[in-house]
């Protein structure tokens, strides 16, 4: 099983930051592009990144020249300022390009995802979902999150082994390995690639969901759909559940993890739930999407992602 993966940052380097989705406020940008200056990186912000027309950072054709740019400059990596909405805006004409022939260390999440699905499917690239430039800033960097996410954007540590997941069906708890790439991300992104060139191909792989203010029946209904659909039972090795935030109903219960019980019992493939990955409010740790990782069933479960070669 081969992969390649992007290429590690050294100090000094220029990291693109682009805005395709939706705005943020100027003090949290600036506390992230010290952040990046801070773990000795040169951040790089183009004009007009931010000139809000309601929903969105920029205009499209503002938002898609800075993501063209950022793909062909001199930097090794381009870093997303936040989620939102609108990324997927730029995909069809995305679509037109011609990917470079290294492939770029790209970071973000939540709305982001809908870019992270189009690099991995269309030009095989590697990806982290990992932090937004607006959730990064010099007094926080020594959570145990951002550090590793520092570790990784360098190389210093080139595999993650995350522990303390939970099976949630007997196929989960069957003792085996599960070999194969992630893929995925934040869930109504990934409904919302249904019928789209850039639909989620989950095929041979393992799958990763979490998601934001969803209520438990919301959950239940996109699943619901992509089971329908026949999107996530085209030959899924697993599916492993991140973070499912502030989705509590108004009586104050969270119904989320009886959704996910009630798609496992479904399904035909293992499931889990527990990477601290997504939304969390105190740790969204990187997740390297398409490299390797083995994913370790049974009555202690845990999943290693690869990131520095192949295995």
């Amino acid at each position: 099983m081969k992969k390649s993966t992007w290429q590690f940052l050294e100090k000094n380097d220029i990291v693109d930051i682009i805005a395709p989705a939706s705005n943020s406020p100027l003090e949290k940008m600036d506390n992230g592009i010290e952040w990046v200056r801070s773990v000795g990186l040169i951040p790089r912000v183009q004009p007009g990144m931010i000139n809000t027309d309601v929903f969105f950072a920029a205009p499209l054709k503002t938002q898609l020249e800075h993501l063209k740019n950022a793909i062909y400059s001199d930097s090794k990596a381009i870093w997303c300022l936040r989620g939102g909405y609108g990324s997927m805006r730029l995909i069809p004409h995305l679509m037109k390009l011609r990917p470079p022939k290294r492939a770029k260390l790209f970071v973000g999440f939540s709305d982001i995802t809908s870019l992270h699905m189009f690099f991995n499917k269309h030009w095989n690239w590697p990806t982290i979902h990992g932090r937004t430039i607006s959730q990064l800033s010099p007094e926080n960097k020594n959570t145990v999150d951002r550090k590793f996410l520092t570790q990784m954007i360098y190389g210093e540590r080139q595999e993650r082994v995350f522990k303390n997941l939970k099976p949630l069906n007997d196929l989960a708890r069957n003792t085996k390995l599960v070999k194969g790439s992630i893929v995925g991300g934040n869930l109504r992104i990934i409904q919302s690639s249904l019928g789209t060139a850039w639909e989620l191909d989950a095929k041979g792989k393992i799958l990763f969901i979490e998601d934001v203010a969803e209520r438990g029946y919301s959950i239940d209904r996109m699943l619901e759909q992509m089971i329908q659909a026949k999107l996530i039972d085209r030959g899924l090795k697993a599916v492993v559940f991140g973070d499912f935030t502030e989705g509590l109903e108004k009586d104050g219960r969270d119904l989320s993890l009886v959704a996910m019980k009630r798609f496992a019992a479904r399904v035909p493939y293992p499931v889990l739930k527990g990477l601290p990955c997504g939304h969390g409010h105190k740790l969204n740790y990187p997740l390297p999407f398409n490299t390797n990782s083995i994913l370790k069933l049974g009555d202690k479960p845990e999943l290693t992602c690869f990131y520095g070669g192949s295995i």
